[in-house]
């Protein structure tokens, strides 16, 4: 029986990758790139992470898998995944925070839903406290009183010490910091440390025949932090931080599926690319989490930035009024102004910040519950240093037994992947598979 580690990494991008191996500082995914073979991944239409996730898992279209954005719902799935059709035969399974993955259920190993759910179980039940470090890293809550209590429970289950030193000293810092360009690489660098040092845990722990790991802290980095090659600025050096944190953990990751004779591979959805304005020094954001909690609709409401814009959508388990917040949006005011431009369609709003108010982060903003705070909490004046979903830097590896060594084939899609495990596993291939299997890369 063949065995497969799949990392699904959110925003991992080639054309980073490339740059980091040419300056001799990504030794681990070199090695895995020039032992297995590799491909450039276009995904196509709208870069959404959880549809294009999708369609690699189930290696189907959108119009046949259901998920078609981070709303979606259990529900609205309408196509087995690769890890339902291979548990069907027996095979043990563990599912490590994968966008399309809503309820915990035995799949013979361990099964941890959707990170960004705000409420969650595990399996097995006593793995429910990495869905507590999600729902506090939702809303950014990371008080000394929890880190402590999650410490302790890290502790307990064997987290390493050194690796545990380094989110107490990322977690001194961020108490310190200010505003998102300064706090959100603190916060995912910490997330990063526990999750991929968790999954190493149970992965070792469990005895599995295929088991995947997702993470999107490249996605979010992404859009804040993204630079040009040889571009310098005070935060030149979060990206290619991270992507050494995540060289170390698939490090540890090839040795232990060498050991235990597992195929690997590592799969984005999309790469990045720097935002072109003609203006950056004006560029500005909506703090999506601040707004939410001062309006009282943190619960009810989510957003995701979209380039200059903010999708808000209702949360599928809220019951609460997405007019009411419609209505709150478009009364907020600054100096006398509408401090937002809003979009309305049947269910969801687009949102512009109204670009008048210049550089003063002092003003005051009055929001319809008669508080008033100042711009600079509800808006980041960052500097511009943001980047775009790219088609065209996608990441595909795969290695293993199975695989030829030190080959690139020609661009693939994200309806490829699943058919081609299916093949790996001996397994007939759907008719309704929208992807090929990619032959080319097994021996």
């Amino acid at each position: 029986m063949q065995k497969l580690i799949f990392l699904a990494l959110d925003g991992l991008s080639w054309n980073m990758i490339e740059e980091l191996i040419a300056n001799k500082q990504l030794t681990n995914i070199k090695a895995l790139i020039d032992s297995g073979s590799s491909a450039l991944l276009k995904a196509e239409g709208f870069l959404s992470s959880p549809k294009i996730f999708c369609s690699i898992f189930t290696g189907k279209k959108v119009e046949k898998h259901g998920i078609r954005d981070f709303y979606s719902k259990e529900e609205d799935l309408c196509s087995e995944q690769i890890w339902d059709i291979l548990n069907q035969d027996g095979i043990k399974v563990g599912l490590y925070r994968p966008l399309s993955v809503w309820s915990a259920r035995d799949l013979g190993g361990f099964c941890i839903p959707n990170p960004l759910l705000l409420e969650k179980e595990t399996f097995p039940q006593n793995l429910s406290f990495i869905g507590e470090l999600d729902k506090k890293a939702r809303s950014e809550k990371y008080s000394l009183a929890f880190l402590l209590k999650f410490f302790w429970k890290l502790v307990k289950f064997g987290f390493p010490l050194g690796e545990l030193s380094k989110i107490i000293k990322r977690g001194v810092l961020l108490f310190f910091k200010k505003g998102l360009e300064e706090r959100m690489h603190l916060l995912k660098e910490i997330e990063l440390i526990i999750h991929t040092n968790l999954y190493y845990k149970l992965l070792k722990k469990y005895s599995l025949q295929f088991t995947v790991f997702f993470d999107y802290s490249f996605d979010t980095l992404g859009h804040i932090y993204w630079r040009k090659k040889g571009e310098k600025s005070k935060y030149s050096n979060i990206i290619p931080k991270t992507y050494r944190i995540v060289d170390k953990f698939v490090g540890k990751v090839i040795r232990y599926a060498n050991e235990n004779k597992f195929h690997l591979i590592i799969c984005s959805d999309h790469g990045f690319e720097k935002i072109e304005k003609n203006n950056q020094k004006n560029y500005r954001a909506i703090n999506i989490l601040n707004l939410l909690r001062e309006l009282g609709f943190y619960y009810d409401v989510y957003g995701i930035y979209m380039t200059e814009s903010v999708v808000f959508r209702l949360r599928p388990d809220s019951s609460g009024s997405f007019k009411d917040f419609e209505r709150a949006l478009s009364i907020v005011k600054c100096d006398g102004k509408n401090l937002f431009i809003i979009k309305s369609y049947e269910k969801k709003l687009i949102v512009k910040i109204n670009d008048i108010f210049g550089d003063n982060e002092n003003l005051k903003v009055e929001l319809p519950n008669n508080k008033t705070v100042v711009l600079g909490s509800i808006i980041d004046f960052n500097p511009g240093h943001t980047g775009t979903h790219s088609e065209d830097n996608g990441v595909f590896i795969i290695n293993g037994p199975q695989v030829k060594k030190g080959i690139k084939i020609n661009e693939i899609t994200p309806y490829d992947i699943t058919p081609t495990i299916l093949k790996l596993y001996g397994k007939e291939v759907p008719i309704d598979i929208d992807g090929r299997v990619l032959e080319e890369v097994f021996k």
